[in-house]
């Protein structure tokens, strides 16, 4: 006997644990297939504290709702994402529904080809607002102003693509133990010259004469987001003159065009006031930061070696868990019209990035379960879904009537300035990347902003071509196959029993298909006139 159980006991041992093992499976975790039936994916790169979590409850709380759906969150670090969706889209494997953003490199095809319109949707009230104050009312309408962006930065004029479920902002995080260690009982700073002044009392701190304290944590990153913002407000005349929609904001083909056409270049005055205040922002913090990460700017700052950091709304979660010391926050200083450098190009305060919706999330027209998909973006963007979203992420709501807690309140927008007009460096693929190239050249000293504006007269002809060329084939895209959409919904008016939706549809694809061939038209026209350089 102790021959045998010494010859078969570990088979014996791996033969209960086996039985054991497929024990508890049947009877205690259910059954082995699922009891959900259909299953959508939703997939982003908001891998940060917070999301995350406000995505987990509003899928909790909708499979409640709908018990014969499964949703899956699909989480993918920033730094793979591009390669992820185009891999997973070309394969056929994309998820149901995507978060995307027009400042994704090399990415210009994928919205055309891949993701389906939502405007009539849109246009119909939100069943999971039921019982809310935005009852009956049209989903297009629940939403706060920042919505209108999707329209300008959609694939086909005219139609939206996208619903945004967090509002975000840009503002300055403060060490108040640290300033207040510095500056005493100075307030904190509402201006540009403000910030000149602190600058210059800073000097006179032992710490920062050693080099060991700075005004602003700094990184390329961070630098660069600010350089955006400061750019704007003396660029926003010249924004409105060029915005021929009277959208108060500009398409990235408005820009690239009215370039080529010597609408707007950097070595104006206006631009070159900005690039200044750009300039004198980069010796508020330390030597070096353009190679540093936005990771060593944030270890930088909770060290307590900087009293300001630049940041969001996608921040503030991190911020507050990580740090030792009380946080304020307050929004960027921005130059008035008495500034020395910028005040002549000043309207008054830009309005200075709260108000913009992000985690914009896309329908992939390819999905099998494409109902269920965009029954689930109505979830999320409405009033019980989104309260949902911000209880549990700490990240401000997309959707009006949302109870909003004391700690984020402060990143909510505040309508007190001018549209900021659009974007002079975060656009396109190949803008960028110059941008980035030479930026360097703005800090090399007093004449840096005139070295780069030269520098990048001389690149962004070429930048600014091909950025306008991917534009009119992404607009190409778009229009190529309306036609077959237009007649087939010519003939299910004719034979639906609600002919009223289809004509309105057909009404729209023509409306939108001529604002396409239009958009494409003035493209060639400006390509025309700015022939590629040798």
């Amino acid at each position: 006997m102790k021959r045998v159980l010494k010859e078969w006991g570990g088979l014996i041992l791996l033969l209960v644990g086996f039985l054991a093992s497929a024990a508890w499976v049947f009877f205690r975790s259910g059954p082995l297939g699922s009891d959900r039936p259909i299953v959508i994916r939703i997939a982003h790169w908001q891998i940060e504290k917070g999301p995350p979590a406000g995505i987990d409850a509003m899928i909790k709380r909708y499979e409640e709702l709908n018990p014969r759906v499964r949703v899956e969150q699909v989480m993918i670090p920033g730094t793979i994402f591009i390669q992820w969706a185009r891999s997973n889209f070309t394969a056929g494997e994309g998820p149901d529904l995507v978060e995307y953003g027009i400042w994704l490199q090399g990415m210009s095809d994928i919205p055309p080809r891949y993701f389906a319109p939502i405007t009539e949707e849109l246009m119909k009230p939100n069943p999971y607002n039921r019982g809310t104050p935005l009852e009956g009312v049209p989903w297009i309408k629940t939403f706060l102003p920042g919505f209108e962006a999707q329209l300008a930065t959609a694939p086909d004029p005219g139609q939206y693509y996208a619903v945004p479920i967090t509002d975000v902002s840009f503002r300055i995080f403060v060490n108040r133990a640290l300033f207040k260690e510095v500056f005493g009982d100075m307030p904190l700073p509402t201006t540009f010259q403000d910030l000149r002044d602190l600058s210059a009392r800073l000097q006179k701190d032992p710490r920062r004469r050693a080099g060991s304290l700075h005004l602003f944590a700094g990184s390329r990153d961070n630098a660069y987001w600010l350089m955006e913002s400061l750019l704007q407000s003396t660029m926003v005349q010249q924004s409105y003159a060029m915005d021929r929609d009277g959208l108060l904001t500009l398409y990235p083909r408005q820009t690239f065009g009215a370039y080529l056409e010597g609408r707007w270049r950097y070595d104006e005055p206006r631009m070159l006031a900005g690039l200044e205040l750009v300039r004198e922002m980069g010796g508020f913090m330390r030597p070096g930061f353009l190679q540093l990460t936005r990771d060593q700017a944030l270890q930088e700052f909770m060290r307590g070696d900087a009293v300001f950091i630049g940041g969001g709304t996608w921040d503030a979660t991190s911020f507050k868990t990580l740090a030792t010391f009380p946080i304020g926050v307050f929004r960027l200083p921005q130059p008035t019209k008495s500034d020395p450098v910028a005040g002549k190009y000043s309207m008054g305060r830009v309005y200075d990035g709260g108000g913009v919706g992000a985690m914009a999330f896309y329908l992939n027209r390819y999905s099998h379960h494409r109902e269920q998909a965009l029954d689930f973006m109505r979830f999320m963007t409405s009033v019980p879904g989104a309260q949902l979203f911000t209880d549990a992420s700490g990240w401000l709501p997309m959707v009006r009537d949302v109870k909003i807690a004391p700690d984020i309140a402060p990143f909510q927008a505040q309508y007190d300035g001018y549209a900021n007009g659009g974007a002079y460096s975060i656009l396109g693929t190949d803008v960028p990347q110059a941008f980035l190239r030479n930026m360097h050249l703005i800090y090399t000293g007093p004449d840096g902003p005139e070295r780069f504006a030269k520098a990048m007269d001389a690149t962004m002809p070429a930048a600014m071509r091909a950025d306008l060329e991917a534009e009119r084939r992404k607009s190409e895209a778009v229009v190529r196959p309306q036609d077959v959409r237009i007649v087939g919904s010519h003939f299910a008016a004719l034979e639906s029993g609600d002919p009223q939706r289809y004509k309105v549809l057909q009404e729209q694809l023509e409306t939108t298909q001529a604002d396409g061939e239009a958009a494409m038209l003035q493209m060639q026209v400006q390509l025309r006139a700015a022939p590629r350089q040798p």
